[in-house]
């Protein structure tokens, strides 16, 4: 959307983009006279204090007259609306009621949120609209919890000399556990260790074999992630507590606890062998049967892809469909948003507001497919397919019930945009390429990353009642998609 924007999905951990939810109610809204700004970089706080998220107009005026809603990853439930002269807490979110503060003056729409929780972090938009336009920005907000410092055990001889474990717990982000010698060199850790509780707070644990003469004044330095706070603990051990470290020892206990484990293992083998042997050969009986299944699918599949194949279409985008903020090449090909509305007839079949635009070519009959290339990902993408008869005007949802089906990344997630709620993909890297799959016939919209050459996600199949589909895309801020083939 703008450079603010960009600045905080460049920080979040996934792509963050300008997020519109499905009950996002803004109708036909021309551009505004006015921009809103927010800060360059994503602001931090500790738990449990109090934050303000930057946010004024430009140029500076008066909000008095506006609506300012501030949200999240929807539009509604919101974390906290000021609308008709006064605050609206009709539809707030449940964990923001009565932590939240807004206050307007000398262009200011800062967001003051009370006794900052955990779950708080990530980005918010700050979303202002008048009669005569409306514009947003967004601001990433860092939540960070400092742990306590560093608690040192020794717990047992190891290899001639003796183990030493260092832990700090009640950290965010994830904190780095360090160990330095009176030089202040750093020493490597023998083995490391982080855990996340149910509250999301990280505890670390670091492991050292300190030896006799080499290191016997050590430190353990635990450090935040996200800013320079360090906390210290330092101990030291003396020379007669290595000399119980003998190694012939430790050896010996090894080869009994190895005897008598060896010993209790060959007995329970010779007991259970008979029992398992029926087991193993009911389970490659029935591994059998299901390769043989396999095999028959396979060669099923192998048949329909010859018999009934896949037609690659060249997808030409509609420029009568695509909203006015979309340009479109010269041979239809690729569309870019730019956010600078164009001087274009106004057409009933033309979205808006959403930044949405169809493809020429509908289809009633047979199967077909195409790719979308992401060429720039400045703010979101999402691709698929849509009915011929979709609304192009004031509110829409993207899903399968609006008559949209489609993948992409929205709300700074990979995700597929199914019905009443979406499915994130996690285990899917987001694709710079995505091939498109129609069958009509069977009602069926199927998408594949091309980078990986895996499937990423297929619809439940519909009836498109004789109804015409069409390629169907929308475009973040900043993004460019390109059609193949």
């Amino acid at each position: 959307m703008k450079t603010m924007f960009f600045g905080c999905c460049l920080h979040c951990p996934i792509l963050a983009a300008v997020i519109y939810s499905s009950v996002f109610h803004v109708c036909e809204l021309q551009s505004a006279p006015f921009s809103v700004q927010g800060p360059p970089d994503p602001v931090a706080v500790a738990v449990g204090q109090d934050v303000v998220l930057p946010c004024h107009l430009s140029p500076e005026q008066s909000a008095q007259d506006m609506e300012v809603t501030w949200f999240r990853d929807q539009f509604t439930p919101f974390v906290h609306r000021y609308r008709d002269g006064q605050d609206q807490y009709g539809d707030q979110e449940l964990r923001y009621q009565g932590r939240t503060e807004m206050r307007l003056t000398n262009g200011s729409v800062n967001l003051r949120i009370l006794r900052v929780q955990l779950s708080d972090k990530g980005c918010y938009t700050c979303f202002v609209r008048t009669d005569l336009g409306y514009d947003e920005a967004v601001v990433e907000l860092k939540v960070t919890a400092s742990g306590s410092a560093p608690l040192i055990a020794l717990q047992r001889y190891q290899d001639g000399g003796i183990l030493v474990v260092c832990r700090s717990a009640g950290w965010f982000p994830q904190p780095q556990l360090l160990w330095r010698d009176p030089q202040g060199q750093w020493l490597p850790s023998l083995s490391e260790n982080v855990a996340q509780d149910e509250g999301g707070l990280y505890t670390a644990e670091s492991v050292l074999v300190l030896a006799s003469g080499v290191s016997q004044e050590l430190a353990c330095v635990v450090r935040a992630a996200l800013h320079n706070q360090e906390m210290e603990s330092a101990f030291s051990i003396a020379d007669p507590f290595f000399q119980n470290a003998r190694p012939w020892k430790i050896a010996l206990s090894v080869v009994l606890v190895a005897i008598v484990a060896l010993s209790i293992v060959a007995v329970y083998l010779l007991k259970m062998k008979g029992k398992y042997e029926k087991k193993i050969a009911a389970q490659a009986a029935e591994l059998g049967d299901r390769a043989t299944k396999i095999e028959k699918q396979a060669e099923e599949l192998e048949w329909r892809r010859y018999a009934v194949p896949i037609e690659d279409v060249k997808v030409v985008l509609d420029p009568d469909t695509a909203h006015c903020d979309l340009i479109l090449a010269a041979d239809g090909r690729s569309v870019t948003r730019t956010d600078r509305r164009q001087d274009v007839p106004s057409r009933p079949e033309r979205f808006d507001p959403w930044r949405c635009v169809l493809g020429c070519k509908g289809f009633a009959v047979g199967r077909h497919c195409w790719e979308v290339e992401v060429v720039l990902d400045g703010g979101g993408w999402t691709v698929g397919v849509s009915r011929e008869d979709v609304r192009r005007k004031g509110e829409i949802e993207f899903g399968p019930e609006e008559g949209i089906w489609a993948v992409g990344q929205w709300a700074g997630k990979f995700q597929a945009l199914t019905s009443p709620q979406r499915t994130l993909l996690p285990d899917v890297h987001t694709p710079t390429r995505v091939r498109v799959a129609l069958d009509y016939e069977l009602g069926q919209v199927a998408f594949f990353s091309v980078d990986e050459k895996i499937p990423i996600f297929t619809f439940p199949p519909v009836s498109f009642h004789g109804i015409k589909v069409h390629p169907w895309l929308w475009l973040g801020p900043g993004t460019q998609l390109k059609m193949w083939p």
